[in-house]
């Protein structure tokens, strides 16, 4: 009895200690906190709601697409979709937030691209219709 004890205890404990990640309990310096605050300025700029898509870059190179849902004073919320649920997420841990464009935006993107292709075109084909020496004998 004191075998199995001892062997659901000592499974337990590696279990607990496999799956908790470490927490750290530093303080931030004095950059970092005031990146922390430029952060919670710019997500009070773009302010809350679902019809105020952000992407969100955290330190770790993890990119969370969303809309905030609440702001705080530590951190601020992001909904991502009904699947996935709410992740709050802490000021410090942001490396980037910026507003997701929209597809007008998009749209009036590749709009742009493909008039100054046409346009290029255009202009090397007059070009070359007044090079006599390009078009031969």
């Amino acid at each position: 009895m004191l075998k199995q004890f001892m062997s659901a205890s000592l499974t337990a404990s590696l279990i607990a200690l496999i799956s908790f990640a470490p927490l750290n309990a530093q303080t931030l310096t004095t950059k970092e906190l005031q990146k922390a605050e430029k952060i919670k300025s710019k997500v009070a700029g773009l302010g809350s709601g679902p019809k105020v898509r952000v992407i969100v870059r955290l330190l770790g190179d993890e990119s969370i697409k969303g809309y905030v849902s609440s702001i705080g004073e530590e951190s601020f919320v992001v909904e991502r979709s009904e699947s996935v649920g709410p992740r709050e997420i802490f000021y410090a841990q942001v490396k980037e937030i910026r507003k997701k464009p929209s597809t007008g935006f998009r749209i009036a993107e590749f709009g742009a691209a493909a008039g100054t292709v046409l346009g290029l075109f255009y202009l090397s084909g007059f070009l070359l219709s007044k090079c006599s020496p390009c078009i031969g004998p």
